[in-house]
């Protein structure tokens, strides 16, 4: 009889991870945390996430509750909001999950915390389920991003095909261990990046890095910087690492909008009747909302300069649907990542005076 897993969460991150499990011969359910249904995977099952919730899904359709009863290892991988909202929704699918877990199931949890984070939410597990972290089931956290670090709190060594899965894991002694590992792992990563962007004002910078910083590589780390500083100690030396990186980001939207509004005067354009197309692909169901996240704070940001500021992301796009449309109207075309700017860069243009502007370290115009 085939084991059952359950993904809960309809995010990219535990897709790829609910395909992988499948693989090795699971039955694997997606459990949609938003619309409350599961889906079980078929052998068919499509590569991208939206096409298994689109409305054209054929996919059984169960109960979560039921799903989660009956599964022997659950994924937690759900979408991500960081606002008060969104601490609210996580508590809440903590509860959901532990009222539904079954006794010697292994949770698995990809959410990345902070200090202290686990612990609220094995006390939840807990007090919803009855169950001793542990003893009653097993837990592992597995925070998703590149740091490869992994906590265990169970009877019985780790599963061996978690290395398959996740990648070459590095397994710490405690829970508390692999939080502390994942914060040092997250600000090491995204302080160069802070540095970079700190040190580009008004349009130029005297420290060149070899490769550009697009806004889309700013953008992968930013929801770990949030978490670190509105729950790090305040005075703490890593609390104020995570609050500088955040306003380098901040200046960082800035600038963009005072290039694009330079740009546009040295060329006798009014700012209110200049037309931007914001072009950056990426998939809408991130665990961390990372992208989606930024990309409304520039939109939001140009909007209150120029007078028409649109936004195409090609990821959603067919193949054959590769192209912005009506894209002449634009005087200027805002690439936010390397990809995008091939993308553009493979655009048909008829508008001579329409330029490309990156949104990057440093802005580039072609």
């Amino acid at each position: 009889m085939k084991e059952k897993t359950a993904v809960y969460g309809a995010s990219v991150e535990g897709y790829a991870v609910a395909l992988s499990i499948m693989k090795s011969g699971n039955e694997v359910s997606i459990l949609d945390e938003r619309i409350k249904t599961s889906f079980t995977l078929m052998e068919n099952a499509p590569t991208s996430i939206r096409q298994l919730v689109g409305e054209d899904s054929l996919y059984p359709i169960r109960p979560i509750s039921s799903v989660l009863q009956s599964s022997s290892q659950v994924i937690l991988a759900p979408r991500l909001r960081f606002s008060e909202e969104g601490r609210a929704e996580w508590l809440q699918r903590l509860k959901e999950v532990g009222q539904n877990l079954g006794e010697q199931a292994m949770l698995v949890n990809l959410v990345p915390l902070s200090a202290g984070g686990n612990k609220e939410a094995l006390a939840i597990i807990e007090e919803q389920s009855g169950l001793k972290p542990g003893k009653d089931f097993r837990y592992v956290y597995v925070p998703v991003g590149s740091s490869h670090v992994a906590g265990y709190l169970g009877e019985s060594q780790p599963p061996r095909w978690f290395d398959d899965i996740f990648g070459e894991l590095r397994w710490t002694r405690t829970i508390e261990e692999s939080e502390l590992e994942y914060i040092r792992w997250a600000l090491a990563d995204y302080i160069p990046k802070a540095l970079a962007i700190s040190f580009y004002k008004e349009g130029s910078t005297l420290l060149l890095d070899k490769n550009k910083l697009f806004l889309d590589d700013m953008a992968q780390g930013l929801y770990d910087m949030h978490l670190f500083s509105d729950t790090l100690p305040h005075g703490d030396t890593l609390h104020h690492f995570a609050t500088g990186a955040l306003k380098a980001v901040s200046n960082y939207t800035h600038t963009l909008g005072s290039y694009l509004r330079n740009y546009a005067r040295e060329r006798g354009l009014k700012a209110i009747r200049s037309r931007i197309l914001l072009v950056w692909g990426h998939e809408g169901s991130e665990m961390k909302g990372e992208r989606a996240r930024l990309q409304g704070v520039i939109l939001n940001s140009l909007r209150e300069v120029f007078g028409d500021v649109d936004s195409w992301n090609p990821a959603e796009q067919p193949e054959e649907k590769k192209r912005p449309p009506n894209l002449d109207r634009y005087q200027m075309i805002v690439p936010c990542s390397q990809a995008d700017l091939k993308t553009c860069q493979a655009f048909t243009r008829s508008n001579s005076e329409q330029a490309i502007i990156t949104a990057s370290v440093p802005v580039s115009v072609l």
